[in-house]
């Protein structure tokens, strides 16, 4: 197994219809001097869902799991744009896939320890998958302004930045999480050639 560093990067759902996105799915089908998973947002098919609840009434538990097949879509999108991306499912096909690869979260997710809610989000998802496999690093692809220097993870969930849930990920997790805005592709793209993550750092309990 490769001795690299392993990044999780979260392209947010919100970079569907951004010019920015085909240029992130490059840097990242390149990038050399870490291993990177790609974490897809749920983009308008988690939209779908989330509109389609309160219309149909169907409860949190079957919204949890419809919100996780609208990843696998989008990630199954990212995948198709770029095919130098190859979609991985399981921590043995995460662990062994040559190349950058895009979780697909079922079935690996559907047993994760997180809340069946909308505080939930691809944000926490990828901090979650991160921990799970001893990545270094948690890299969220944003499209909000950032400050650049290191943030609570409390502060950024209530400017609606990242989602309610993310801050107790930040205070698991033995690594790093960072958010970088949507234009920050090419320094992302330095930055894992050198190993070392930029961007705004989340701060918890734990992490200060």
């Amino acid at each position: 197994m490769s001795a690299a560093p392993r990044w999780v990067v979260k392209l947010g759902g919100s970079l569907w219809e951004a010019p920015e996105l085909r240029l992130w799915l490059d840097a990242l089908a390149s990038a050399r001097g870490v291993r990177v998973v790609v974490v897809p947002g749920g983009g308008p098919f988690a939209d779908t869902v989330r509109a389609a609840q309160p219309r149909l009434g169907f409860g949190d538990r079957a919204a949890h799991v419809m919100a996780l097949l609208a990843m696998e879509q989008y990630g199954t999108a990212l995948a198709d744009l770029e095919p130098r991306l190859v979609t991985a499912r399981t921590r043995a096909e995460l662990d062994g896939a040559v190349g950058p690869a895009v979780w697909l979260p079922t079935p690996l997710a559907a047993d994760a320890d997180v809340a069946e809610s909308w505080d939930v989000t691809s944000d926490s998802l990828a901090v979650w998958l991160a921990q799970t496999l001893d990545a270094e690093a948690a890299v969220l692809v944003k499209s909000a302004p950032l400050a650049g220097e290191p943030t609570s993870a409390e502060a950024m969930a209530a400017a609606g930045v990242v989602d309610p849930a993310l801050p107790g990920w930040v205070d698991r997790f033995r690594g790093s999480v960072w958010c970088v805005d949507r234009d920050d592709h090419r320094r992302v793209a330095e930055a894992m050639g050198g190993g070392s993550p930029v961007g705004t750092r989340l701060t918890g309990a734990v992490h200060a």
